[in-house]
């Protein structure tokens, strides 16, 4: 089974009722996610938070499956492949009523920005974190139209470098065969 080359929104099992609401973003046997998942991870934030642009470089490059359990995200990704989509920006809506998810291969900066309060945002990973290959574009950098004016961002995510600097960087291990 391999990843997809470009990003797959997905609609998963849910269903809502009196009660609230049930989902199942992933399932393995139904051959949707093409990886086994490595790790976990979830975050909370409040309207206006803006989170990204995240990835890990080869050769702990990691495709995701990412979701929204509480609220909703206006969520971009930044294709940083080699090749003629380098640079190309897709967006997206999640919404935990919606149940839908985002498949995103290996090789996109993953950003979001919450737009409900206590929003809580579910990645799934193919690989484990590598902190000596994590790395991600600075969100500034790249012209996204938030629906909400950015109202929190962290000081790692404002001191990432640029698109066109990830970009220099990116070519220079290339030729230094790095």
């Amino acid at each position: 089974m391999s990843t997809p080359h470009e990003p797959v929104l997905l609609d998963t099992f849910h269903v809502a009722d009196q009660r609230g609401t049930f989902s199942k973003p992933y399932s393995y046997a139904l051959g949707e996610v093409p990886f086994v998942i490595r790790e976990l991870f979830w975050s909370t934030s409040s309207p206006g938070t803006v989170r990204g642009m995240h990835l890990q470089l080869a050769p702990a490059a990691a495709a995701k499956l990412v979701w929204v359990s509480a609220g909703e995200i206006a969520d971009v990704l930044v294709d940083v492949r080699p090749g003629p989509s380098w640079g190309t920006i897709s967006r997206y809506h999640l919404a935990a009523a919606e149940g839908t998810a985002l498949l995103v291969p290996a090789g996109f900066a993953h950003g979001f920005q919450a737009l409900t309060e206590d929003t809580i945002v579910n990645y799934a990973q193919d690989r484990e974190f590598s902190p000596a290959h994590d790395a991600g574009i600075n969100w500034r950098s790249v012209p996204i139209d938030w629906p909400l004016p950015v109202t929190s961002t962290s000081a790692r995510d404002d001191a990432l470098p640029t698109l066109a600097e990830f970009g220099a960087r990116r070519d220079d291990s290339e030729a230094s065969g790095r």
